[in-house]
């Protein structure tokens, strides 16, 4: 009796996993949707298999899961697997139909890939390590052929299959390795979160560094911790003492240890004191002669070893934490004790210390933190000096050590502890160490009770020092000019290029500074940052893209450095680079996060975040909330009186921009900025007091003169956020200061005009007239339509847009009227024109969009935009023109429907028009290897004019070389059924291209 093909296979292995207990990872789910086929290649125990099962909510469209085994080689046996796998999906039974049947194995692939297309569905291969030989790779081979259906393969070693070479020069193979699988610190916290494990960002840290992020360990961990049965503040254990999870890394340690060679495992046990090996180290400390060939040996057996420079290797934390559970103390100290004679003969201090810490000798390794801890500070090393003082006992602590931990908890934003440390430390220091707080928070009236006294003690060698520090809190407390008579290299430093108002340099100075930064191994700079100053300086001079792509780059870079201070600071100035690019909810939310993110930092962190609410509430008509809010941000600014102008300055034009002039006070900003001598803050106070009707226009036209971008584009802190009420105000000015327009004629042509404006020729406001899918005027940001006041009206202005270079008021008033006696004509003729213009012009002067007399005309320029005429700029281009096939596909599908012959005829050409370039350009992508595009163009036209066999033809192409034999199918039927209903068949040239790409008619 011959078996059925279901007797060779189980539906078990077809089943989707059901995974219970993990937690939602948007980085890993966004790897796993980038291509067509995805191989996971990873060791046991990195969480293929979980990725993939629990991602399934987020990986679009439907799923189906085989799990391989041995005898998938068979590729009988295989086929079976693939028909239970898809049996579920929409036209999935027909696969099994085939094997009924007696099909092949491949054809039955075959069908499974169109299921897989059709549905746009998933097929996960598990255990993909078995799909060897050609008749498994002729399976692969169809399952991988192309089309909308995607096949993720998981596997334990690297597939080589000459199909996944090919598809991988395409570009359409996603790889993800043991790398990418590997939980980051962010995903370590969200899974604790999740098992309600109470974990501090530090506890977070140092969990992902015990586990490096290995996912089995990661989970057996979080358990763990949520039993009760670990503590995560005590996992620093690892490093020295007893280990705390090294009983729970007890099964995965014999899985690896179990097999090894007696003396292979001897050698690991007792060289676990050490967090790297090398056959020097082991030589020396462990008299091993063959310690080269032995850790060569333990390399090649698949323990967790990984490689560190040339010779040297590293255990995984996990590892030497159970082996050295198993050492007696006795022998531990011992082997510390000689391997910290090594270290410090070798000239690792570093090295040394641990070993002494770890040998019970707790004066030495004080000594040597204490000769060397700074060193490690100023490279970024602040985890290590806390741990290590964490470390020792309290009787070895002294007081250079208290100064050195208040160091090390200033550099983590932690100053309340840093000044309680500081407090323990001799009185130099002491002092020294307030200073810097005052300095690092920028708040210069807590720093010069310190600075006196630390003038008294300071020796003759560190008074420069001293005066140096006082010389930036003058700085800080936004005197200029005394702090550059104390220390005159300060003005070449940023911040007095910032606060002096020469941008520029400043600009040039923080990003100078940031490429020094970024990635190095160095302690934060807090408000020092050249990335977060560079982000501040782009907001000032209006170049809001830069500025935000500058504060996340910060905010990623404070996330590095651990730096509470830097990531709060961070989205403070992400809010204000929102602000200038005008995204004022996302602005609200940057400093919401903020002022979270700063509570218990320092109260000089609130005062940013504050002064851009304070600029929202305004900007909403809130005037007394923004008061509030500008009071309450005063405070923390302690002295600092840049910050308190900038807060001023901020604050009132929250309320001039929202148009409420009356409540503008200008006088605290104006009285702060000539204290520091910031010409740019001055120039902006003058442009903002004249748009208020506070000010002269004297002053006003010399700032926009001298800082032209305020006028130009939207800065932070420009009279205006919009472009309209900015060439308004420059059109007052030139016409009140003649002598300035050529220096503001380059700031007109930025604002769209071709020379600098007069008053009535920029209303202050835009207007946009729609007359593609619908008729509508709308006005700035207001999306309400205007009342047309007569229905003509409307009427009038399709006629006028259809016009661009207008037309005879005879001619209009015939279209319009054609029936009418002349004289009832022509006061209907002339009520309407009246209508048009107060839907158009209300509140702008008489002819500023509507040309009336004899010749009726729309004036475009940049406070009047017609969306036909832009449509039909964007149809003249050439084909290939980069951007237009992006901006065909916005385009509205029609022109609005009116009466009106000459709108109708204008509808018919546009309906023409519109496909016919987004055909060509179908065709245009296509040649140049952009197939996808292609294909929204193509669907594009197809959507607008079913039966346009060019755009047929090009998504015909398309689904060919995609591989997807039923998209290519439908494709040309949906094209034949166009071509029906207006009694036509498909071109000869589509019919032969539909079958030379493998169509059956």
């Amino acid at each position: 009796m011959s078996l059925n093909w279901r007797d060779l296979t189980s539906s078990r292995r077809a089943r989707w996993p059901i995974v219970q207990g993990a937690v939602a990872r948007p980085r890993l789910r966004a790897l796993l949707t980038q291509a067509r086929v995805l191989l996971v290649v990873a060791p046991a125990g990195f969480g293929k298999t979980t990725a993939l099962a629990a991602g399934a909510p987020g990986l679009g469209g439907p799923g189906a899961w085989l799990t391989l085994d041995a005898d998938d080689a068979d590729p009988q046996v295989l086929a079976g697997g693939l028909a239970l796998a898809v049996e579920d999906l929409p036209g999935g039974a027909g696969a099994a139909a085939l094997l009924d049947a007696g099909a092949s194995p491949r054809r039955v692939a075959a069908r499974v890939a169109d299921v897989l297309d059709a549905c746009g569905a998933l097929l996960v291969l598990d255990e993909a390590q078995h799909l060897t030989g050609s008749l498994a790779s002729d399976v692969l081979r169809e399952l991988v052929s192309g089309g909308a259906g995607r096949v993720a393969l998981l596997s334990r070693v690297p597939l080589t299959l000459p199909d996944l070479t090919r598809l991988e020069t395409q570009g359409d193979v996603q790889h993800l390795s043991a790398t990418d699988l590997a939980f980051t610190a962010d995903e370590v916290g969200e899974l604790l979160c999740t098992l309600n494990v109470p974990a501090t960002g530090a506890d977070v840290r140092l969990a992902h560094a015990v586990t490096e992020g290995w996912p089995i360990a990661v989970r057996f961990l979080a358990q763990a911790a949520a039993q009760g049965r670990v503590h995560l503040r005590q996992l620093a254990d690892l490093d020295g003492g007893e280990a705390q999870l090294g009983t729970l890394f007890t099964y995965l340690a014999q899985e690896v240890i179990g097999p090894l060679d007696p003396e292979l495992r001897v050698l690991l046990t007792r060289s676990s004191v050490f967090e790297e090996l090398t056959p020097e180290l082991l030589e020396a400390v462990l008299n091993q002669p063959q310690a080269r060939e032995l850790l060569d040996a333990l390399a090649g057996s698949g323990i967790f070893l990984t490689r560190v420079g040339d010779e040297g290797y590293r255990a995984h934390p996990l590892l030497r934490a159970h082996l050295r559970a198993g050492l007696p103390a006795a022998e531990v100290r011992t082997l510390s004790a000689r391997g910290a004679a090594y270290f410090e003969a070798t000239g690792r201090p570093r090295r040394a210390m641990a070993a002494h810490l770890l040998s019970g000798n707790a004066q030495r390794a004080a000594q040597l933190l204490s000769a060397y801890g700074r060193v490690w500070l100023r490279i970024g090393r602040v985890t290590l000096i806390e741990r290590s003082l964490g470390r020792l006992p309290k009787e070895a602590w002294t007081p250079d050590l208290h100064a050195l931990a208040g160091d090390a908890l200033r550099l983590s934003s932690r100053y309340g502890e840093a000044l309680a440390a500081y407090a323990q430390a001799a009185p130099l220091e002491r002092a020294l160490g307030e200073v810097q707080v005052a300095l690092d928070t920028v708040q210069p009236d807590l720093a010069w009770e310190a600075l006196d006294i630390a003038e008294q003690l300071a020796p003759a060698e560190q008074r420069d020092t001293v005066r140096r520090l006082r010389a930036e809190n003058l700085l800080n407390a936004g005197q200029l000019a005394e702090a550059v008579k104390l220390s005159p290299s300060l003005a070449g430093g940023v911040r007095y290029a910032l606060r002096s108002g020469d941008l520029s340099r400043a600009l040039t100075l923080a990003l100078e500074a940031a490429r020094g930064e970024a990635g190095g191994a160095r302690a934060a700079q807090n408000h020092r940052e050249g990335l977060l100053l560079a982000s501040f300086l782009h907001a000032l001079l209006g170049e809001p893209d830069l500025a935000i792509r500058r504060a996340r780059e910060g905010l990623a870079e404070g996330a590095r450095l651990e730096s509470p201070f830097v990531q709060a600071l961070a989205l403070a100035r992400l809010g204000h680079a929102l602000v200038a690019a005008g995204q004022t909810e996302q602005a609200r939310q940057a400093y919401e996060d903020a002022r979270v993110l700063a509570r218990g930092v320092a109260g000089r962190l609130q005062v940013e975040p504050l002064m851009g609410l304070s600029y929202l509430a305004g900007l909403s008509g809130d005037v007394g909330r923004a008061a509030s809010l500008r009071a309450e941000a005063v405070m923390p600014t302690a002295g600092d009186s840049y910050m308190q102008a900038l807060l001023h300055l901020t604050s009132a034009l929250g309320t001039l921009h929202a148009e409420l002039s009356s409540a503008v006070d200008l006088t605290e900003a104006r009285a702060a900025f000539m204290t520091c001598g910031d010409r740019f803050g001055l120039a902006a106070v003058a442009l903002a007091a004249f748009a208020a009707g506070q000010g002269d226009a004297a002053p006003a036209a010399a700032a926009a003169a001298q800082f032209p971008f305020l006028l130009a584009r939207r800065t932070l802190l420009s009279p205006y956020p919009d472009r309209a009420r900015r060439a308004a105000l420059l059109a007052r000015l030139v016409a009140a200061v003649p002598d300035t327009a050529g220096a503001l004629r380059a700031a007109a042509r930025d604002l769209g005009y071709p020379d600098v404006p007069s008053p009535t020729d920029a209303p202050g406001f835009e207007v946009h007239v729609q007359v593609l899918d619908r008729l509508a005027v709308t006005r700035g940001d207001d999306p309400r339509p205007r009342d047309w006041g007569r229905a003509k009206a409307r009427d009038l202005l399709a006629l006028l847009a259809v016009h661009e270079d207008g037309l005879a008021r005879d001619t209009a008033q015939e279209t319009l009227f054609p029936e009418a006696d002349p004289g009832v004509g022509e006061r209907n003729f002339r009520v309407t024109l009246h209508a048009l213009g107060q839907v158009l012009e209300e509140g702008a002067p008489s002819g500023a969009f509507l040309e009336r007399g004899e010749w009726l005309r729309l004036r475009r320029g940049p406070d009047l935009h017609i969306d036909l005429h832009s449509a039909r700029a964007l149809l003249a281009q050439a084909t290939g023109t980069p951007g237009r096939l992006d901006a065909l596909l916005r385009l509205p599908a029609q022109v609005a429907d009116t009466e009106l012959a000459v709108v109708q005829q204008e509808a018919e050409r546009y309906a023409a028009r519109l496909p016919e370039a987004l055909s060509a350009e179908a065709i245009c992508a296509l040649e140049l290897g952009h197939p996808d595009r292609a294909a929204k163009a193509a669907e594009r036209a197809l959507s607008l004019d079913p039966a346009h066999e060019p755009a047929a033809r090009v998504l015909m192409r398309v689904c060919h070389l995609r591989g997807g034999a039923s998209a290519l199918r439908r494709v040309y039927a949906n094209l034949r059924a166009s071509l029906c209903e207006m009694g036509l068949e498909p071109l000869p040239d589509t019919s032969a291209l539909y079958r030379a790409l493998g169509g059956t008619l």
